[in-house]
């Protein structure tokens, strides 16, 4: 136990954080470093007698910025910053898609209020589902997939690199989109009816309460990449389309 204090303690005081600098044209941070990790795909056991293995979605965790808790006020108290926002942009073959947006206060929150002694989020989880599981646990409960969904994530991979870069806070532009606040569970996208593509998160300095980025949204260098699906015949499933009765219920 011990030891695993002292290790503890030990990774803590040798956090790498993003020095804040200040000139002329605003608060910027510098040489920030997010890293993507725990890519996984959650598996979806499927057919009259649940023996046929699909995939429902993939989940991973993001690094958020590391800032001391000094800069993070000063953050806040000069530029009106409460939270990172961050945008998940799908590019596939002949298409880029905003397929959402999810935002983490600096403070955690209980029941909806900021607790002044509370931690500084580390990292977020993201889950990308498939359409035919993302509308309800009703929809991922089915034996027969909706929508004829019968694919099966086969090749993923994080594209990984020690890049840093810039976060500044020198403009302020409403940001209308529905953004989702990050809990206790993963934020959840719904990524269509193939996940084949690239996945990239932006990143920008945001007030929650009037919807207000600080920046223009900054792209990670880490990127996830889906290479390859296959499609499994789930024989039971032939003709079933159970999300008719399901949708208009």
């Amino acid at each position: 136990m011990k030891a695993l204090i002292l290790t503890l303690l030990l990774s803590y005081s040798c956090t790498d954080y993003s020095p804040l600098k200040s000139d002329p044209a605003g608060l910027r941070l510098e040489q920030v470093k997010m890293d993507i990790s725990h890519l996984n795909e959650i598996e979806w056991w499927v057919g009259a007698k649940r023996n046929e293995h699909i995939s429902q979605s993939l989940t991973f965790i993001v690094d958020l910025p590391k800032v001391t808790e000094e800069d993070l006020h000063i953050i806040h108290k000069e530029r009106d910053v409460d939270s990172w926002i961050i945008r998940v942009i799908a590019e596939r073959p002949n298409q880029t898609q905003d397929i959402g947006s999810f935002y983490v206060p600096f403070k955690r929150q209980i029941k909806g209020r900021v607790t002044g002694g509370g931690s500084t989020p580390v990292s977020a989880t993201l889950k990308i589902y498939y359409a035919a599981a993302y509308a309800s646990e009703r929809f991922r409960n089915m034996n027969c997939p909706a929508f004829g969904h019968n694919k099966k994530i086969k090749k993923m991979k994080i594209e990984s690199s020690d890049s840093t870069f810039d976060i500044f806070t020198n403009k302020s532009m409403a940001y209308g989109e529905k953004s989702q606040q990050v809990e206790l569970s993963a934020s959840s996208f719904n990524g269509g009816n193939s996940l084949i593509g690239n996945y990239y998160l932006e990143i920008a300095p945001y007030n929650s309460e009037k919807k207000i980025i600080r920046a223009d949204f900054k792209r990670i260098p880490s990127y996830i990449s889906v290479i390859q699906e296959d499609a499994i015949k789930v024989k039971s499933c032939d003709g079933a389309h159970r999300e008719t009765d399901m949708l208009f219920k």
